[in-house]
């Protein structure tokens, strides 16, 4: 499992999952609740080197929080309580008790945006901005992906360990970040199948219903990576009313998203 600073954890206890979350940054700014990616968790992508956070909790307080299933959390192997709408569910339930009182920003990564967006149409009152970064495969080209997800928990269900290290090995970063270290799988094998097939039920909300956001939104992707193509973050640009579309061409331009972010976080809504 990835390192985190020594904060003080906190858990949110669920019917069918515990969810840990922790809270940083600067108590005066905007409250921002992060939403981490598949196989990963609220720290892998600032242990990699990847993105910055560093300006973010200094524009605002930071809430991060392991997905169900996913580092510090646990969540029972059911495939439904891994999608994208349930995954909503527990966003909004860390919201809830993280920052009682006031809307907050929403900022996630592919699985984590498709989260936000479920959570957005959901609970539109809890929300003054979105980040949506690293936007993935979305409505007609999803499908290719949920039959590698399924053929994947079946593989892992069938060989186990073999079929894990079969998987780390096939997951090559795409070319922007080929000069990195690979990303370690941040879940338990026990719940990774399910894990994969909730990923594989998934897909974005419809392109009418995204068309209702109308908070601001900061669109972040990178070029080059086929499950995370600029084309979904054009089609949400073109489909959300008040949005800001960056796409980053060096692994450079994403390390400095977090000064870009938190420009957002300060701006007048």
């Amino acid at each position: 499992m990835s390192a985190s600073p020594a904060l003080h954890e906190n858990q949110l206890n669920l019917p069918d999952a515990t969810l840990v979350w922790t809270r940083e940054g600067n108590t005066t700014g905007p409250t921002l609740v992060w939403a981490h990616g598949l196989m990963s968790n609220s720290y892998s992508l600032e242990d990699k080197g990847i993105y910055d956070f560093t300006p973010i909790s200094k524009a605002g307080t930071l809430i991060r929080y392991d997905a169900r299933g996913h580092g510090r959390s646990n969540a029972r192997p059911v495939p439904q309580r891994f999608t994208w709408p349930a995954l909503a569910d527990d966003f909004l339930a860390v919201a809830k008790i993280a920052a009682p009182n006031e809307k907050i920003i929403g900022m996630g990564c592919s699985m984590g945006t498709a989260t936000l967006l479920h959570a957005a149409l959901k609970a539109p009152t809890t929300f003054s901005k979105l980040v949506l970064t690293a936007p993935p495969t979305a409505w007609e080209t999803r499908r290719a992906h949920a039959m590698v997800y399924n053929k994947s928990a079946r593989a892992l269900e069938r060989d186990g360990q073999a079929a894990l290290d079969a998987l780390v090995a096939n997951m090559a970063p795409p070319p922007i970040f080929t000069d990195l270290p690979a990303f370690p799988v941040e879940t338990g094998l026990d719940v990774l199948p399910a894990i994969l097939r909730g990923a594989g039920m998934s897909n974005l909300p419809a392109r009418d219903d995204l068309k209702s956001i109308s908070v601001p939104v900061l669109i972040l992707a990178w070029e080059s990576d086929p499950s995370h193509p600029i084309a979904t973050a054009h089609a949400l640009a073109d489909l959300l009313p008040n949005t800001e579309l960056h796409v980053a061409k060096s692994v450079n331009d994403v390390r400095d998203w977090g000064h870009r972010i938190a420009d957002f976080m300060q701006q007048p809504t």
